[in-house]
């Protein structure tokens, strides 16, 4: 049973309660060598492993796996270590910290800047499939496709970027999936400004603000609606009133705010 008021604490475990995680290899140079530099601290390991529990005293390594590989070389009785929740977010966000595995971006809604980065670090990588590519041209074609409704990459090939069918198109899986973005809520109903409550003001302010809507993802939503709601409307004959209460709402967010309000 996973105890909770382990995660996030510094522990020092026996070496025999954890087991390895996923198979890793590297030099038995380098993993001796580290070996010795802990032998010679005290035998204290200063980068801890990252571990979750998997039952009682019993724990599995997630991450730092090299680490861990030193501790075993090392003979060492008990090393620290992080306990961290073992959801697959949690420890997928610290293979990542950890650089033990890449990252990735969806393509679906990347920006062209992240495509850019994303792009370069491929090309740059040692003897990588897309040496050669423009990284630049096949970040504007690519920005600039509509790729919404993609379900692979193969559509790459057909805007003349440089990436075509092979390799070169089987390395963008490393650092990019493809998750279409979710459609928009529906809007709410369009109802009296002077009639709505309280509530009906902030549903539908937060609506647009969630949906980034005419800026609206720049107002404090709470605030504006009980400026909103309080403010006496009895005498309005437009909802330009609203740019005075001093709510974030201006003249240009009005045209808006007409999409969910009417007077």
């Amino acid at each position: 049973m996973v105890d909770f008021d382990n995660i996030g604490k510094l522990m020092h475990l026996p070496l025999a309660d954890i087991e390895p995680g996923e198979q890793f290899s590297a030099s038995e140079f380098i993993i001796t060598a580290a070996a010795d530099a802990v032998l010679q601290s005290n035998g204290r390991n200063w980068i801890p492993i990252l571990v979750k529990e998997i039952g009682d005293y019993q724990y599995q390594v997630v991450t730092n796996h090299f680490v861990y590989a030193v501790a075993q070389q090392a003979e060492l009785e008990r090393v620290w270590c992080i306990v961290i929740q073992p959801e697959p977010k949690s420890i997928e966000q610290a293979r990542i910290l950890a650089r033990e595995v890449t990252p990735k971006v969806n393509l679906s809604t990347a920006s062209r800047d992240t495509i850019l980065a994303a792009l370069r670090y491929l090309i740059a990588e040692p003897d990588g499939a897309l040496k050669g590519v423009d990284a630049i041209v096949a970040a504007n074609r690519i920005a600039a496709a509509d790729r919404k409704n993609w379900s692979g990459f193969s559509p790459i090939t057909t805007l003349k970027c440089g990436i075509t069918k092979g390799k070169k198109l089987d390395a963008l899986a490393k650092v990019f999936f493809l998750s279409p973005p979710t459609p928009p809520m529906p809007p709410p109903e369009v109802i009296s400004i002077k009639q709505a409550s309280r509530e009906d003001i902030f549903s539908r302010i937060s609506y647009l603000s969630t949906n980034k809507i005419g800026g609206f993802e720049e107002v404090d939503v709470e605030k504006a609606a009980d400026v909103i709601f309080a403010a006496s409307k009895g005498k309005w004959k437009s909802l330009n009133p609203i740019s005075k209460l001093e709510c974030a709402i201006d003249t240009a967010k009005i045209k808006t705010l007409k999409t969910v309000f009417i007077l």
